[in-house]
C-alpha cells in the first residue's frame, strides 16, 4: 500500500473512531451536509470530495492539528524561489 492509501485509511479509521463515540454515521451526515454513504467511503478509506473531508475533520475536532502541521511546513518554505513560469506554451513529443 502506498503512502497516499495508506493515509486515505488511516484518515478513515481515526474519523470513524472519534465518529463512533458520539455519533452514527447519520448523525454526522447531516451535521456535515454530506450523504450517509459519503461518511461511509470516508471512514473505508475511500476517496471524497476534499472540502467534504475538511468539513468532517472540523467537526470532529480533528483538522486543528492538521492544519497546525500545515503551517509549520508552510512556514519552512515559504521563502524558497519560486520557479518563472514560461509564456510560451511547449509543445511536448507523443510518446505513445
Amino acid at each position: 500500500m502506498d503512502k497516499v492509501e495508506h493515509t486515505k485509511v488511516l484518515l478513515g479509521q481515526l474519523i470513524k473512531q472519534t465518529r463512533a463515540m458520539s455519533m452514527d454515521q447519520h448523525e454526522l451526515a447531516l451535521r456535515t451536509g454530506a450523504s450517509k454513504n459519503t461518511i461511509s467511503r470516508l471512514e473505508l478509506g475511500k476517496g471524497v470530495n476534499v472540502d467534504t473531508l475538511f468539513l468532517v475533520l472540523d467537526h470532529l475536532d480533528l483538522l486543528d492539528p492538521i492544519l497546525e502541521t500545515v503551517e509549520q511546513q508552510y512556514e519552512l518554505v515559504k521563502n524558497n524561489p519560486q520557479r518563472s513560469t514560461s509564456k510560451v506554451a511547449k509543445e511536448l513529443p507523443n510518446d505513445f
